[in-house]
């Protein structure tokens, strides 16, 4: 009984953080790609570009969300 309570606990961490991984692969592999083509261009850009867009991705999430006001959605 113990060893099913452990195993569904588990599972549950899991999947949470599978979840999160997986709704931030995007982000990341577009900060990673961007970052990749800046250093092909000149190595310490790679390294900069990478730092300015996560920066720019904890500024947006610390920013209040806006209301959406018309538009297509």
């Amino acid at each position: 009984m113990r060893h099913q309570a452990w195993v569904a606990r588990s599972a549950g961490v899991a999947g949470a953080v599978t979840g999160v991984l997986w709704r931030a692969l995007p982000s990341l592999l577009g900060v990673g790609l961007v970052a990749y083509g800046a250093w092909l261009a000149w190595r310490p850009a790679g390294f900069l570009a990478a730092g300015a867009l996560l920066l720019a991705d904890q500024v947006a999430d610390r920013l209040p969300a806006r209301k959406r006001v018309g538009g297509l959605s």
